[in-house]
């Protein structure tokens, strides 16, 4: 069975940006400082949004590139949980990534994802479903399906992504829930494949997979 394929929407914020370097050195020192620091904000975005993009097809067995990341960067998830540190957040990668590879196929698992720039929350949208083969007895109909949304907010000093709010997440279309968080409530369904947090009902119509 083929690698699941990633499928994007680009986002239009880079879209049609020329350098505007002559444009601005006729304006007001104070417009000039505002123009350059705006600017600089949409080229650290086209590259978060860049990066993201090449990462996210391969992150679940495949170290992410994290220099677009803050060094306080905070993550949060539905079930209120919450993360703080690049540390951390590397260590929780690297945890995940070894549960994967010990329970499932990493050929024949893989993320499916949709970006934008949400306009009104000033932050990186993207919806993504994970599809994830047992290595025993593995196929579609016994598969883990992880959907969710994940919001990326960037810091407008270091033009790093400071925080990473996760929303909507659903386990086999099943939502988690408080007390768990999602790396305790993966945990859990990851280390029993053959049965745990959710039904095994196919969530590849769900919102990773088609309603953004």
């Amino acid at each position: 069975m083929p690698k699941v394929q990633n499928h994007v929407l680009k986002s239009s914020v880079m879209e049609g940006r020329t350098s505007q370097s002559q444009e601005t050195r006729g304006l007001p020192p104070l417009l000039r400082n505002m123009a350059d620091e705006r600017r600089e904000f949409e080229i650290n975005l086209g590259r978060a949004m860049d990066t993201l993009r090449r990462d996210y097809p391969d992150m679940l067995h495949k170290t992410p590139d994290f220099s677009i990341f803050h060094d306080e960067i905070y993550v949060v998830d539905p079930s209120g949980v919450q993360l703080t540190g690049l540390k951390n957040y590397k260590n929780s990668f690297s945890f995940l990534q070894t549960l994967v590879r010990f329970c499932y196929n990493t050929s024949e698992s893989g993320v499916q994802s949709r970006m934008v720039y949400d306009f009104a929350r000033q932050s990186i949208r993207i919806s993504w479903n994970a599809v994830l083969v047992p290595k025993v007895v593995g196929n579609r109909r016994n598969a883990l399906y992880v959907d969710g949304i994940s919001m990326y907010k960037l810091d407008s000093e270091s033009g790093k992504i400071i925080e990473h709010k996760v929303e909507q997440m659903l386990i086999n279309n099943t939502p988690i829930t408080p007390p768990y968080g999602i790396f305790s409530t993966l945990k859990e369904e990851l280390l029993s494949p053959n049965g745990g947090y959710g039904q095994r009902i196919p969530a590849g119509a769900g919102l990773g997979a088609g309603s953004f």
